[in-house]
């Protein structure tokens, strides 16, 4: 898989509106990320493993209702928590049902080919 490839699935019982995606990206540290999930989330968890050593090592939450590219980052060596002003996840409208999803800023990735598994919640 290259950087920035997007991979996503969308499962989830009988509704048509399925309550999660998930998928997994490769960072690209000059360009940010589009990431389609067919719907705005409301929530965006990103798991980031940074695959040459273990500095960047993070759980990243956004949820609806945050600032403006406010998140909480925890790193995952220390356990610490911090709320971070810039920098975070952007929700996109795109087309509605189609191409709706989120941003994963060049600056929230730390190197190319880094792993980053992500979960849009609905």
């Amino acid at each position: 898989m290259a950087a920035g490839d997007i991979t996503y699935s969308n499962p989830g019982g009988e509704s048509t509106n399925k309550a999660f995606a998930s998928g997994r990206v490769l960072a690209d540290a000059d360009t940010a990320i589009n990431v389609i999930c067919g719907f705005q989330p409301s929530r965006i968890e990103l798991w980031y493993k940074d695959t040459a050593a273990t500095t960047k090592d993070a759980c990243v939450l956004w949820f609806k209702g945050m600032t403006a590219a406010y998140y909480w980052n925890t790193v995952l060596s220390s356990g610490a928590c911090t709320l971070t002003t810039s920098g975070g996840p952007i929700v996109y409208a795109g087309t509605a049902g189609v191409a709706e999803g989120f941003t994963i800023p060049a600056g929230l990735q730390d190197a190319d080919s880094d792993i980053i598994d992500w979960i849009a919640w609905r």
